[in-house]
């Protein structure tokens, strides 16, 4: 299926694929770039890729993006492009006409053997399967309607468990349908749902699902059994946690009773972790034993309708086997290779 010039991305190569990857964008450069993250703390740059849309980083070679012409109010021509990095060929993975909230968010199996996605108009949210079988709508919601977000608790996640034998669609726009729904990959058909659920990750082996409810500080897990049980003993209103690689540590943010933000570590089950020291936030892993991080510091009167401290631009990785963190040079990570699944 042929790439739109309007939805085209580009990469410029100087180096080879490396073990560990990420795309990130450098302090100081709004350059969209694949690193060599095996070191963490000394990203070397492999690829520069241009372009005006988002990219995710799907094989240790080739990435992914959501394009639109539409927006809230009018529909448009809406794309998901693929591009190999170092051969330049690019296709369109699905089109249709959308171009509102949650439009284009898309997440492919860790063999890339399916991808789903979300179409948005004024008129419904759908979530689509694309896989041999065919591109299938296997569930449809009511469309988002106009409103602020709470970054503490509005969220849109969706992406394929480890194993791959499951994909999770969660978030608290739509107007109806159920706001948490795990599907089989094999069919789309329905695994398990609930009305409300929010900041979900899978967990880094088989089909754990962790989660939460808007305005509530019980993280929940589900796994094929079908039983849903607490995850964590304590009470913690976790903020987009993330998975690692493959080591069972989950990263995330939790904001305290005078909103300073904290980052915490789940591992193995609940038998290591913590709070981490500091005021961080926003943890994105980078490899297996290493994550990013943001420094928050407070904001007086720059606040606006946000919280007591934002991030202030000094940027962190932490490495979990030296329990140390170091000044890192990354502004952003849009998402590293391997994921969950491909190590």
């Amino acid at each position: 299926m042929a790439l739109p010039a309007w939805a085209a991305m580009h990469a410029s190569c100087t180096g080879a694929p490396a073990t560990q990857e990420a795309l990130v964008v450098m302090q100081g450069s709004p350059a969209t770039i694949l690193a060599d993250v095996t070191d963490a703390r000394n990203p070397r740059p492999i690829c520069t890729i241009t372009g005006p849309w988002t990219a995710q980083l799907v094989t240790q070679t080739t990435i992914s993006w959501s394009a639109t012409q539409g927006n809230g109010s009018t529909s448009g021509d809406s794309v998901i492009g693929f591009l190999d990095l170092f051969t330049g060929n690019s296709t369109a993975a699905a089109n249709w006409t959308g171009g509102a909230f949650m439009d284009g968010l898309h997440a492919w199996s860790p063999d890339r053997g399916s991808l789903a996605y979300v179409t948005s108009d004024t008129s419904a949210v759908n979530l689509h399967l694309l896989s041999g079988g065919g591109d299938r709508v296997v569930a449809t919601l009511g469309a988002v309607p106009g409103r602020g977000a709470n970054p503490n608790e509005d969220d849109a996640y969706l992406s394929f468990s480890s194993d791959g034998a499951y994909f999770a669609f969660v978030q608290t726009f739509s107007s109806s349908g159920d706001h948490l729904q795990v599907r089989h990959t094999q069919d789309g058909s329905l695994a398990y749902s609930q009305a409300l659920g929010t900041m979900a990750t899978w967990g880094s082996i088989g089909s754990v699902l962790y989660f939460r409810q808007p305005v509530s500080s019980v993280v929940s897990l589900w796994d094929p059994s079908g039983v849903v049980t607490q995850a964590i003993g304590q009470q913690l209103a976790w903020i987009r946690p993330h998975a690692d690689p493959g080591d069972d540590n989950i990263a995330f943010t939790v904001r305290d009773s005078a909103g300073t933000p904290h980052v915490w570590l789940y591992g193995h089950g609940g038998r290591s972790g913590g709070q981490l020291p500091n005021v961080r936030s926003a943890p994105v892993w980078l490899n297996t034993t290493s994550f990013f991080y943001v420094e928050e510091a407070p904001c007086g009167s720059t606040c606006g309708i946000g919280p007591a401290t934002q991030a202030d631009g000094k940027t962190f990785t932490y490495d979990t086997g030296q329990q140390a963190e170091t000044a890192s040079r990354i502004s952003q990570v849009l998402g590293a290779w391997p994921r969950a699944g491909q190590t």
